[in-house]
């Protein structure tokens, strides 16, 4: 569809330009640091960092009807960058570019109804979205698509030609991370950290063929979380794990697809998610907390 067909209000929405005042803030003793590094953990403190938006306040300007209906036409609109999880870009990662977005269809995966018998065995109504249909089949991918774009945008800043991506897996992030950075190709490498005889052969295969380096550790996934850590704290590389912050907004747009799904009524739904680190279910909550702030949906669901 034509931009001239749109609506007038939105317009000059509907193809964002950059904005907002991003930050890493720290839960642990609350100061802020600036995003022009690669950072993951406060320096001061040690504490687990999130990106705040302290100009988030320009988006209140606009009704929470009119950012329905950008989101909602901007589906039609044919740019790639704003084909995946950017579709959401003002929620997500709008001081990225959009020329530097790193988008492998990631998002928009189906919202599927169960069938009656297993709806009648369970004794609810209840959907599934499916994320296995995702570019690395896991919901991983809307993380590392906000990663990778930060990451693409930053060695552009920095003019940087040799960035060593790092994470520990037993699984769907290694497979996620390896596909991402293939994507950016020689300038980035990939490793991947495995805990020895613990991955199946199948979960081997995805990094691998994606190019990545793997290296097999004694001992448990923490072990190798304890190396990956270490390495991100001590020299300049790209931890892609949960403790990165661009993840976690990337996996915010979990909250912004079901709420476009059920047409922004979700104050009676109870929204179920995947945990193990709480990276993915901290996206979650702030993502629907921002659709609520920006009046866009009208009531919480359960989380």
């Amino acid at each position: 569809m034509n931009r001239k067909n749109f609506p007038e209000e939105i317009k000059d929405l509907v193809i964002p330009d950059p904005s907002g005042d991003f930050v890493y803030r720290c839960l642990g003793c609350g100061k802020d640091w600036g995003i022009d590094d690669l950072l993951y953990t406060c320096p001061e403190c040690k504490s687990v960092l999130l990106i705040e938006d302290r100009a988030w306040d320009r988006l209140k300007k606009i009704p929470g009807e009119l950012w329905r209906q950008v989101f909602d036409y901007r589906k039609v609109v044919n740019n790639p960058a704003l084909k995946g999880i950017f579709l959401f870009y003002e929620l997500i990662a709008p001081v990225i570019p959009l020329e530097d977005v790193v988008c492998l269809g990631e998002g928009h995966t189906p919202v599927v109804e169960a069938n009656e018998a297993l709806q009648d065995w369970v004794g609810m109504k209840f959907f599934v979205k499916n994320d296995g249909q995702n570019p690395s089949a896991s919901f991983k991918d809307r993380g590392m698509a906000s990663a990778f774009s930060f990451i693409n945008y930053i060695m552009k800043q920095k003019g940087l030609e040799n960035v060593l991506a790092v994470c520990a897996s037993t699984g769907d992030t290694s497979a996620s991370a390896a596909l991402y950075a293939a994507y950016l190709g020689e300038k980035v490498k990939s490793v991947v950290l495995l805990p020895h005889g613990k991955v199946t052969p199948q979960q081997l295969a995805q990094p691998l063929g994606n190019g990545a380096t793997v290296l097999e550790i004694p001992g448990v996934f923490d072990d190798c979380m304890k190396i990956v850590e270490f390495l991100a704290d001590n020299y300049p590389v790209a931890l892609l794990n949960s403790k990165n912050a661009w993840r976690i907004k990337g996996q915010e747009s979990y909250s912004y697809e079901i709420a476009q799904a059920f047409n922004y009524d979700v104050g009676n739904l109870v929204v179920m998610g995947p945990i193990g680190y709480a990276g993915n279910i901290t996206a979650i909550v702030s993502g629907f907390r921002k659709l609520y702030g920006l009046g866009i949906i009208d009531s919480l669901p359960q989380i």
